[in-house]
């Protein structure tokens, strides 16, 4: 207990929250973190994510349901609970200035917006009362309100140390877990809920924080049961209902309505309440309607210009949107409110990094044509090199996902590239520390650039391909599209459509497979959201894919283009399966389940055997023992002809026969390897180097023309391609790539 307090002596509030991107934590594990109990995974899924509610304004404090019980604080707070502002502000005025007691200061200056000495009159309130519980839970509220989580948990720690039932340290805990979508959230919420012992105000916090996970899990039923169990008591206590009211609103939302009665309530009650457009504002961001959400904020800050979380939410959105100038605006607004939000500084910092972008436009000239335009924002360290690419990647899929699902793009096309990987999270998310390589806005595409992540594990091309995709799911049904068939088309045009066609199904896939692990189709969006086993996440995307290439293959060409016309029409999975494809989802899986078991029945039978293979082989190759190696990687081959991905044997197999001399076997395994949709980028030079000497220049080229969307910024890679494009008669495209390597800056650049 001493050790913590003497680090608060050391650090005010928010210092470690501005440490900001690089360090702070935020939402690093979120695309994998499990719940169990009353709390799910709220996921964050390529493209979409999962925030917890927004604060309200730091300056006004949350509603704390009789945490504190000074009557003269408590009649203040209730004239702010009103909306009568000035009136409050004077009232905690007379309070911070004259003799109450030290924790009723602290609670004064917090409410004035002033934090630090709200900070020292809580540190001087512990020094003077060390072994009340409720001090140093409140100390901790105002940590966990000015996002640093670590040092809240600390001082519930101590509270509990000291009464370790104490019910508000409890709720403060379960909150600060909830937001890291930890499982020992569930420890502390569960007790709160089933004792009717426990303090009301706790409960009233408890099943809030109930409603608010269960409506972000779509469960309308539990969410409004929670509701209600909280509005009974905070009616029996006369507690302000606009936390309830917001949420009431929020359900109303997922349920079409968009003008809910309880907005009107909660206005009456204080009309300058803002989080009742912010809450559910909040939930039209995890649906991905970026606009609508911006239509709500904006609504928000009309009535409560002072709720900075409303600020920081509508400036990322307005990112989102590509409004950059706006977005500044109210992230400049939201970080002098709340100076310790690293989310609006990660995302102000990021955005002066924009100096060091350059915008390239295709066509250059706005112009009265049909293609769509497109507009990159590129590093200057690789625009020149990555442009040419980019655009000629984006205008191919722009042409073949116009055919293929009727749907004309209305609105330039933006993609943004980051080197850097944590601008990229910054970008999407607002905090560091999330491990997906692209995400999708709509109109607007984020995603890592070549340079931020080792060639072996990112074929940069694919990427932009499979995000493209989503752009066209997510536009075609004003972005109701489900989760899972938004991911299903992308993987699927990934892999028939794409700039490395091929379908790659991860080992894990197929032992999840095997074990009987896929869901029903009318739940496929649970293994994105809340998943209950480690790999999931990936497993869930893999179904999707094969789920797409079953509706083509079994149903006919356009019956994808057909599902997505029912999404947009607002249908759920079930009944877009009926209507689009003539049956129902029983029937459906059931088919799926035959096509799973006559694509890869035998395949799983053999996976024992495969990995048996496996160790063998790789026992083989590190000893030099290459006819071993080249024998059993050829038995792996046998079970499984189409596995591509790094660990292939094709690769094993390609090196021990180049040990055993025999090359041109070798370049026959690394050419199936490529066919196969495998992107080794190493393995595809040395295969480009062998057609050539082999006078095969032009699969050498289109080896290489691969290669690029693995490894653009390959000074070499250019210039091979260049010399064997030159020597093919192709000038102009020997040409582009001479003047990509000379935007590279190499030493000889004659």
């Amino acid at each position: 207990m001493n050790g913590s307090s003497a680090l608060r002596n050391r650090l005010a509030i928010g210092d470690v929250a501005v440490a900001c991107r690089g360090g702070f934590g935020g939402p690093a594990d979120i695309a994998v973190a499990r719940w169990g109990g009353l709390l799910r995974c709220l996921g964050v899924l390529f493209g979409i994510f999962l925030f917890m509610l927004p604060h309200a304004a730091v300056a006004g404090r949350d509603i704390h349901y009789g945490a504190v019980d000074h009557p003269e604080l408590v009649a203040c707070d209730r004239v702010h609970w009103r909306g009568e502002l000035e009136r409050a502000s004077g009232c905690y005025g007379r309070l911070l200035r004259g003799d109450a007691p030290a924790e009723v200061r602290a609670e004064a200056a917090w409410a004035l917006g002033d934090l630090h000495t709200a900070n020292e009159w809580f540190r001087e309130a512990v020094s003077q009362q060390s072994g009340d519980a409720t001090i140093r839970t409140r100390w901790g509220d105002l940590f966990a309100a000015s996002h640093n989580g670590a040092e809240a948990m600390n001082l519930y720690r101590e509270a509990m140390e000291l009464d370790a039932a104490h019910a508000f340290a409890r709720l403060g805990a379960a909150r600060v877990l909830a937001g890291r979508f930890d499982d020992a959230a569930n420890a502390y919420l569960e007790p709160l809920l089933g004792d009717s012992a426990v303090v009301a105000g706790a409960r009233i916090g408890a099943w809030l924080l109930l409603a608010q996970v269960a409506l972000e899990n779509g469960d309308r039923d539990n969410a409004l049961h929670a509701l209600d169990e909280a509005e009974g008591l905070i009616a029996l206590h006369d507690w302000p209902p606009l936390q309830a009211y917001a949420l009431r609103a929020a359900a109303d939302l997922l349920e079409g309505v968009t003008e809910s009665r309880y907005t009107e309530m909660s206005l009456a009650y204080n009309p300058r309440y803002g989080g009742i457009f912010a809450i559910p504002a909040h939930f039209y961001v995890i649906t991905r309607r970026y606009r609508d959400a911006i239509a709500m904020y904006e609504r928000a800050i009309d009535v409560e210009p002072g709720l900075s979380s409303a600020h920081e939410e509508l400036g990322v959105n307005l990112l989102r949107d590509n409004q950059v100038s706006r977005a500044r605006g109210h992230l400049e607004t939201a970080h002098e409110q709340d100076p310790f939000s690293p989310k609006a500084v990660n995302t102000l910092r990021l955005l002066d990094s924009y100096d060091d972008f350059e915008l390239i436009s295709d066509p250059p000239v706005p112009h009265g044509g049909d293609s769509v335009p497109i507009v990159l924002r590129l590093h200057r360290d690789e625009a020149d090199v990555i442009a040419p690419y980019a655009i000629d990647l984006v205008r191919r899929s722009i042409d073949e996902f116009t055919a293929r699902y009727d749907f004309e793009l209305a609105e330039p096309v933006i993609i943004e590239m980051y080197p850097d990987h944590e601008d990229f999270a910054v970008r999407t998310a607002g905090m560091p520390g999330i491990g997906i390589l692209g995400a999708t806005f709509g109109y607007v595409v984020a995603m890592d650039s070549p340079s931020s992540r080792p060639a072996t594990q990112f074929q940069w091309g694919t990427t932009l391909w499979h995000e493209m995709a989503h752009v066209f799911t997510l536009e075609a049904t004003g972005h109701l599209v489900p989760r899972w068939f938004s991911e299903g088309v992308s993987v699927f045009e990934e892999w028939t459509s794409g700039p490395n066609p091929g379908v790659r199904i991860p080992i894990p896939v197929l032992v999840a497979m095997k074990d009987d692990r896929f869901l029903p189709i009318a739940d496929l969006d649970e293994g994105f959201l809340r998943p209950t086993y480690e790999e999931q996440v990936i497993v869930s995307y893999m179904q999707a894919g094969l789920v797409c290439r079953f509706i083509e293959q079994r149903f006919g060409a356009g019956k994808l283009a057909a599902m997505l016309a029912e999404f947009a029409d607002g249908l759920g999975t079930s009944e877009a399966v009926q209507a689009a494809l003539g049956v129902t989802t029983n029937r459906f899986d059931e088919e799926f389940d035959a096509y799973l078991e006559s694509r890869f029945g035998a395949l799983l039978d053999d996976l024992d055997a495969w990995h048996g293979a496996q160790t063998r082989m790789l026992d083989a190759a590190d000893q030099g023992d290459w006819d071993t190696a080249i024998e059993t990687a050829r038995e792996m081959l046998e079970l499984m002809p189409g596995y591509v991905e790094p660990d292939s044997p094709y690769l094993v197999l390609a090196h021990a026969q180049e040990e055993a001399g025999d090359r041109d076997a070798a370049l026959a395994t690394l050419e199936t390897f490529w066919r196969q949709g495998g992107f080794e980028p190493d393995a595809l030079k040395r295969l480009a180097g062998w057609l050539a000497e082999d006078g095969r220049r032009d699969d050498a080229i289109e080896v290489l023309r691969g290669v690029i969307l693995v490894q653009p910024l390959d000074l070499e890679l250019h210039g091979t391609l260049g010399d064997l494009l030159l020597d093919a008669g192709g000038v102009d495209a020997a040409i582009m790539e001479d003047r990509v390597a000379l935007a590279m800056e190499p030493h000889d650049k004659a």
